[in-house]
């Protein structure tokens, strides 16, 4: 629980209303938010992580990085620990209001009907039991009324309150968008001298039972491989070797399990490289499917919504040892009096519409759960 709560949501409430540029986050096992803040309105894009050598803050990439929305970066000029935010804090931020116009994120978006859904699966089966692709994942939204811009920072407290296992989040960039959410996905994180990622694709209910009650089907168990081989011949690629691999394991996410496989290395790459390796690394197939590009062609041609920002990747960045990226899941993007919830699956040759029905609703009461309370 959070002390200083009424100052920390004064001061983000405030920073989201004055149009300010800003993040907030809490780490994986960390119970500290860290929050920063830009002065200005000189938004950056980047095509490149190696653009942004030597700077300090926040990346905030789409999934389809070569689709019409740009990868932004947000300066911390202002760099705070939650448990350091006060009333007189505001008076940091200065006294101009940035204004933006054209603001994306006060537009509408539609959400996805179980029938709609249905004729998506349908239609990706089909295209899969032609082999012309091995996985592919489907998304859809689902339109939360009555919750929006004045809920946001009271929900993004609850998240971190709810799920310490998670990446919490809560990032806003006027004109483009404002987003929260708890991802359970580690897209690359480099601590000091080492690097990790993971595989992580299958998803149960837990419902009573203890993990390693949790049985798992042969389509589960070959949509996390399918991502595990992925990662690794992308290492191969790089050129990248003493791995160390553990899993596939068996991870709790709120009121879900996932199969899991963590891969640990030395890191042995200047800023360049490690740049060209998010770059090939983003999307995985666990948000994706394969083929990589076979799979966002027919994602872009059978999903009638946009998916902007959700299942790309974002996070803090410092220098080449302190960087942690994200996958964005398990999100909302934060609307004028709405919140539209993404959630997504994995969808194979073998797949059951009811069953892939039923996995996107189990996801999204990860975050209904908390935020609806």
């Amino acid at each position: 629980m959070i002390k200083n709560r009424n100052e920390v949501t004064t001061f983000l409430n405030y920073c989201l209303q004055n149009n300010n540029p800003f993040f907030a986050y809490q780490l994986p096992k960390e119970k500290e938010i860290h929050v920063g803040v830009q002065k200005d309105a000189d938004l950056c894009d980047y095509q490149n992580l190696n653009e942004l050598v030597e700077n300090k803050g926040f990346v905030f990439s789409p999934f389809d990085t070569d689709g019409i929305h740009k990868a932004w970066f947000i300066r911390s000029d202002i760099d705070l620990e939650a448990s350091e935010i006060k009333t007189e804090s505001i008076q940091l931020l200065g006294n101009e209001e940035l204004s933006f116009v054209n603001s994306s994120d006060l537009g509408e978006v539609f959400g996805s009907s179980q029938a709609l859904y249905y004729q998506q699966v349908k239609s990706m089966i089909h295209d899969l039991q032609q082999k012309a692709l091995d996985k592919v994942i489907l998304s859809r939204i689902e339109i939360l009324d009555g919750i929006g811009r004045s809920k946001a920072t009271s929900s993004f407290l609850k998240l971190t309150e709810a799920y310490d296992s998670a990446f919490v989040f809560y990032v806003s960039i006027p004109g483009i968008g404002t987003w929260i959410g708890a991802s359970p996905e580690t897209l690359l994180s480099v601590n000091k001298d080492k690097i990790e990622t993971v595989a992580l694709a299958g998803t149960q209910k837990i419902g009573n039972r203890l993990l390693d009650q949790i049985h798992w089907e042969e389509k589960e168990v070959n949509e996390q491989a399918f991502v595990s081989q992925y990662i690794e011949n992308i290492f191969e690629e790089h050129q990248l070797n003493e791995i160390e691999r553990e899993g596939p394991t068996t991870v709790q996410a709120g009121n879900v399990v996932h199969l899991k496989t963590s891969y640990r290395l030395p890191l042995k790459m200047n800023f360049d490289q490690l740049s060209n390796f998010v770059k090939d690394l983003h999307p995985t197939p666990a948000v994706c499917g394969l083929p990589k590009k076979k799979a966002i062609s027919l994602i872009n041609k059978l999903e009638k919504h946009d998916r902007e920002y959700y299942a790309g990747y974002l996070g803090p960045i410092n220098s080449i040892k302190k960087i942690s990226l994200f996958v964005n899941l398990r999100s909302m993007k934060v609307l004028e009096n709405q919140m539209a919830l993404y959630v997504g699956g994995g969808i194979t040759a073998d797949s059951i519409p009811e069953k892939e029905w039923e996995e996107t609703c189990l996801k999204a009461q990860t975050l209904l759960n908390v935020i609806t309370k």
